[in-house]
């Protein structure tokens, strides 16, 4: 699944050892490769079997305790054990000698094997994939290594889009979407809308995915047309709770913010960066960026950054047509984390809410702070604004908030 690689061999669960594997690589026709070995595990099945490999008569435990291998395969070598130790045989991980080259008839032989099977069994790789990923997404370590869209844009490629497999992909994009991977979980269900437009469940996934990536407007349209094919298909009563809910929360929401780019980024772009550098005087070195710290539209940012110092000071910039704006400094403090795109006020474009730490010397201590930017459209840009900031830290208990406060760094672009 992850690099096009198949071991070949004839294993029996007994006592006996094959110690002769193939490696069968698909994107070269002329890779075929000879592996001598008591057994070969992945990494994954190697970690999940710290004790050992078992076999007819029990447990067979490894000579020592090994590292785990960086490798894409991990081979193992049975050999007696030492005087005095329980069981008779154990395994070393054998990390001693690479693959020999295998030209032979019958290692050609084997490559035929492999293309024959791939063709008869691609469906049950796919429903393979599905089923391993199923096994996996709750489990953030392992599941962010494993070949998600890789496979899947490999196994269209070689086998073309197939709507008997629609049930699979979207199946596999539902888990995607649950362990936060909604860029790849988009891309798929789109595929499966644009080849079937009538399969209800995908809009569901679809919307959830953008809801997940704080697009609400986008995810909106999806969960109307969710809604409306359930109830043309009779199905009202099975539409899940949080799409009225969802649905309630961006109620009176503009058309126009539909199609907004609004979106969290990893970092900041380098020229933005570079602004910084010049405004501070110092080095990018010195800046800790946020992760997952700016948000940015149309070609401009709203982005966040720490200074690497002893008492730990915020800074929030704007960054539109190539002009720096300084929307907030303080020491000391800290961020809580990443920006929330907020669309409790239902405006045509959500809020932008940075959650911050900040010491207050008539306290003598560190308190809740916050950071609010609304949208002036006229303007295009992000502005902040104390009284939002108010409504946000009262968790909108308050009045609607007077927007008249508002400071736009930048002007119009």
């Amino acid at each position: 699944m992850r690099s096009d690689q198949y071991v070949l061999s004839c294993e029996c669960n007994c006592t006996s050892q094959e110690n002769t594997f193939w490696l069968i690589n698909q994107s070269d026709d002329s890779s075929v490769v000879l592996v001598d070995a008591s057994k070969i595990l992945t990494p994954a099945a190697f970690e999940k079997n710290k004790a050992g490999v078992s076999d007819i008569f029990g447990l067979v435990p490894y000579c020592s305790i090994s590292s785990e291998s960086q490798g894409e395969l991990v081979r193992l070598r049975k050999i007696p054990s030492p005087a005095g130790a329980p069981q008779p045989y154990c395994y070393v991980v054998d990390d001693s000698g690479m693959p020999n080259s295998c030209d032979t008839a019958d290692c050609k032989t084997k490559k035929e094997l492999v293309q024959r099977l791939e063709l008869s069994i691609k469906t049950e790789a796919l429903i393979e994939f599905k089923n391993a990923t199923a096994r996996l997404y709750l489990d953030e370590k392992h599941f962010r290594g494993f070949p998600k869209r890789s496979f899947v844009e490999r196994y269209i490629k070689l086998n073309g889009y197939s709507k008997s497999d629609q049930q699979h992909y979207n199946d596999i994009a539902y888990y995607w979407q649950q362990a936060g991977f909604n860029e790849d979980s988009i891309w798929l269900l789109e595929k499966v809308i644009s080849n079937s437009p009538e399969r209800t469940v995908a809009y569901l996934n679809l919307a959830d995915a953008y809801w997940g990536r704080n697009e609400k407007r986008i995810a909106l349209g999806h969960y109307k047309k969710y809604l409306e094919l359930m109830e043309l298909s009779g199905k009202k009563q099975k539409i899940p709770k949080r799409i009225k809910e969802r649905s309630e929360e961006l109620e009176g929401v503009s058309a126009n913010a539909v199609t907004s780019d609004l979106k969290v980024e990893p970092t900041l772009p380098a020229a933005m960066v570079a602004a910084i550098e010049l405004e501070n005087h110092m080095s990018a070195q010195e800046l800790r960026l946020i992760p997952n710290g700016s948000v940015s539209w149309k070609g401009s940012v709203v982005g966040a950054a720490a200074y690497e110092d002893s008492i730990g000071s915020c800074s929030i910039y704007t960054y539109q047509g190539g002009v720096l704006g300084v929307v907030f400094l303080n020491v000391p403090c800290k961020f809580k984390g990443p920006p929330k795109l907020k669309s409790d006020r239902k405006a045509a474009l959500p809020d932008v809410v940075y959650e911050l730490e900040v010491f207050l010397p008539n306290r003598g201590a560190m308190v809740n702070h916050i950071v609010a930017l609304y949208f002036d459209a006229e303007k295009n840009a992000f502005c902040s604004s104390s009284a939002l900031a108010d409504w946000y830290l009262s968790k909108g208990k308050n009045r609607m908030p007077d927007l008249q406060d508002g400071t736009c760094e930048v002007g119009a672009g």
